[in-house]
């Protein structure tokens, strides 16, 4: 078992993280609340609307967990 001890800063950074991801969350389900209300009438239009937010919510989460997972490896490293 090991364990990885953080800075007050490191920690604040860490908290900083979630709190992103979790407004990142909050924007999505919106998103999708909105997304499954148009595809009950199902269009050109919406299909448009659909890749229109699936594309930047992708782009946007990959560089959000790459953002971790490096802040994690490099708190890691210095430990």
């Amino acid at each position: 078992m090991s364990a990885v001890i953080a800075t007050d800063t490191e920690a604040e950074q860490f908290l900083s993280l979630l709190a992103q991801i979790c407004a990142q969350q909050k924007t999505i389900s919106a998103q999708l609340d909105e997304l499954i209300l148009l595809m009950q009438l199902p269009s050109e239009d919406v299909l448009r609307v659909l890749r229109e937010l699936l594309i930047p919510m992708d782009q946007t989460m990959n560089t959000l967990n790459l953002t971790l997972v490096t802040k994690f490896l490099h708190a890691a490293a210095r430990s």
